[in-house]
């Protein structure tokens, strides 16, 4: 069973207007639960109209993450990530250390990981019984 955590999907644009990078901004991932690997993005997470969805594997445990671009100005977004990580195939991930208190000189731990991309559910668990 996957830990879902809260986030927040950040989209780096360059000159052109074209995205130059995505981040996940992530909330409640544990201090040490080590680096993030196996990352997977479904453009729709469960089927059409569904969020799309980030997933790895962190400390033993799978994390999940999910963007639900739900106005319509937001499609464009959608279509945007979607593109990227059917391009570059790499996401930024980043939490905040957890401190006592929240501080301006709070530390920003990030890892830039490769991520693979799937349409949906139903294609990544096709793909993974083609390789067994």
């Amino acid at each position: 069973m996957s830990i879902v955590l809260d986030g927040t999907l950040g989209i780096q644009r360059d000159n052109h207007g074209n995205v130059a990078n995505v981040v996940w901004f992530l909330y409640g991932l544990p201090e040490d639960a080590g680096k993030p690997e196996n990352a997977v993005f479904l453009n729709q997470s469960f089927g059409a109209g569904s969020p799309q969805m980030m997933a790895f594997d962190c400390g033993g445990e799978e994390y999940v993450v999910y963007a639900d671009w739900e106005g319509a100005s937001e499609h464009q977004s959608a279509a945007s990530v979607k593109s990227f990580y059917q391009t570059y195939g790499h996401t930024l991930l980043a939490c905040l250390r957890r401190q006592e208190c929240v501080s301006e000189s709070a530390e920003r731990k990030e890892w830039l990981v490769p991520v693979k991309y799937y349409e949906d559910y139903v294609t990544m668990i096709n793909e993974f019984s083609k390789a067994d």
